[in-house]
């Protein structure tokens, strides 16, 4: 996505204030992510708010570029607002013992039509992986496909720590991101609420329904 003419002022990462503001000319917004932006106005004239051409792997689809809103901008310029910069400091869990580590595996059939979680289609009577309350967890997500899957768990959000093995700043906690095609990320996830079962999925939505989903119990 992007506005010619400005930036996306990022504030809030899938509901959670950023630690720190991060600016940024064009994003990427995983499926089921949210992302809240202040936007100064560009200079009098027309912009557009565009999707850019997106390839999400060889097996997977591509996006062309669409309009998704019309921008005007006219009248006397205003002076610009002064931008935020910080909020309230978010845990860094790089810091916290590490309880356990897990690893979750996305694959898929050769014709993309089945998808899985270490080699198995979703049960929701089957418990996957576990989790202790008031514990720090590690997860290696691996993307043993060709295309792109956004990881997203339910309840406690986490930690990016990785991705490919190249360290992440810290902005603050996520529930949704994208794990690239045959690459790998590490989270950390503080489970900090509501024992018993909950789920971990892809979030493009025929992946999950296709089987792309597992079950995770937070025990006491």
């Amino acid at each position: 996505m992007t506005l010619p003419g400005t930036k996306f002022h990022i504030v809030a990462q899938d509901g959670y204030p950023v630690n720190r503001v991060y600016s940024v000319d064009t994003m990427v917004i995983p499926a089921g992510a949210r992302y809240d932006v202040l936007v100064q106005g560009p200079k009098a004239g027309v912009s557009e708010l565009r999707t850019l051409p997106y390839n999400s792997g060889k097996a997977g689809n591509q996006f062309p570029e669409a309009t998704l809103a019309t921008v005007r901008s006219e009248g006397e310029p205003m002076r610009p607002a002064a931008l935020a910069t910080a909020f309230a400091p978010v845990d860094d869990l790089a810091k916290e013992a590490v309880a356990a580590r897990q690893t979750v595996i996305f694959t898929e059939n050769k014709a993309g039509t089945l998808f899985y979680i270490n080699h198995k289609q979703f049960d929701h009577n089957r418990i996957d992986f576990r989790a202790k309350l008031n514990t720090v967890q590690e997860w290696t997500i691996k993307n043993d496909s060709d295309e792109v899957h956004s990881f997203h768990i339910h309840t406690n959000d986490f930690q990016v720590m990785s991705i490919n093995g190249e360290p992440q700043v810290n902005y603050g906690l996520r529930d949704t991101v994208d794990v690239p095609p045959r690459g790998n990320m590490v989270v950390r996830i503080r489970f900090l609420d509501y024992p018993g079962k909950t789920v971990l999925h892809c979030h493009i939505l025929n992946h999950e329904d296709e089987g792309m989903m597992a079950v995770l119990q937070i025990d006491k």
